[in-house]
């Protein structure tokens, strides 16, 4: 057990590793994503300085990753078929398989613009699309608006509440300056 234990503590590093270099692979030719332009200066949020040429930087947001979850974003139903295209085959190339039961497509509309449903498949087997998914404890709605997630976290912070009510809120040798 002595020399496997290391190799065990390693795997998420290693599964991290593996991950990045597929999709290195994936979109090393790929132009599909989201643009996105920004500043380094600090003065985020004033839209008027990103027309600027100086200190503007351009990338484009194609995958966010945490551990072994990956989601793909795309402005087109187009493009994002092109993006699972890539991934999928990539993740062929390094011995990976997705899990199309548990893969979600979320088409998020602009305001004011009628809502189709995408149908992106995986090797010919087509993806579940949802009305809203959760990803890092936030919960993202089709509709584009954040109702859901401050429900969610209202329900979470009301359900804390409730857990402290007999050791803190009730608690007769605790003071309200404490």
């Amino acid at each position: 057990m002595g020399d496997h234990s290391r190799v065990y503590r390693h795997a998420p590093t290693l599964f991290s590793m593996v991950f990045a270099a597929m999709l290195t692979d994936a979109f090393n030719d790929s132009e599909d994503g989201i643009p996105l332009r920004y500043r380094t200066d600090g003065r985020v949020f004033n839209p008027r300085r990103l027309q600027s040429i100086t200190k503007v930087k351009e990338t484009v947001i194609r995958d966010f990753l945490f551990a072994d979850d990956c989601a793909l974003n795309a402005n087109t139903e187009e493009m994002m078929q092109r993006e699972m295209d890539c991934f999928s085959s990539a993740c062929d190339n390094f011995g990976l398989t997705i899990s199309t039961t548990k893969t979600e497509v979320m088409h998020q509309t602009a305001p004011g613009k009628p809502y189709h449903e995408p149908c992106i498949t995986v090797k010919g087997q087509n993806l579940q699309a949802v009305d809203h998914f959760t990803y890092l404890g936030s919960t993202l709605s089709r509709e584009a608006n954040i109702d859901a997630e401050v429900n969610n976290r209202i329900a979470k912070a009301s359900a804390a509440f409730g857990r402290l009510r007999n050791n803190v809120w009730e608690r007769r040798g605790i003071s309200t300056g404490t």
